[in-house]
């Protein structure tokens, strides 16, 4: 009998990403992902949010944490591509099933958004909470 231990060693210095609900209900939120076309533009300062209402909103029950991309992204590179050194994150207390209603939210801008430096990022473990 033989045993093979074999591990990946990480490329980036950090963790996935973490969003951690702290309220007592569910929450919905939402981010452009750094691996998609003109990300930065939905991040500090540029706080507008896509026409197009994206194909999916995750979500963090009461109390919880949520884990989210990949297993190693490359936090400094990230952060070196946003403008202003801010990662934005947008929050609904709804699940936001149309175009239509997206566009009531793009309008009312009735939302919770938070930017998060490098810093504030490293400092909470790779979680960014809520409120």
């Amino acid at each position: 009998m033989s045993i093979v231990i074999s591990s990946c060693i990480d490329k980036h210095i950090g963790e996935p990403l973490g969003v951690k609900n702290n309220s007592d209900a569910r929450i919905y939120y939402w981010f452009a992902y750094w691996k998609t076309e003109n990300y930065t533009k939905y991040h500090y300062p540029d706080t507008i949010l896509p026409e197009k209402k994206p194909v999916y909103l995750n979500s963090v029950a009461s109390h919880n944490t949520a884990g989210y991309g990949e297993d190693d992204p490359d936090w400094e590179k990230i952060y070196s591509e946003l403008s202003d050194g801010k990662f934005s994150i947008y929050f609904f207390n709804n699940q936001i099933n149309t175009q239509e209603e997206w566009n009531v939210v793009r309008q009312s801008y009735n939302l919770y958004r938070k930017d998060v430096s490098y810093q504030e990022l490293v400092k909470n473990n790779y979680c960014i909470n809520y409120p």
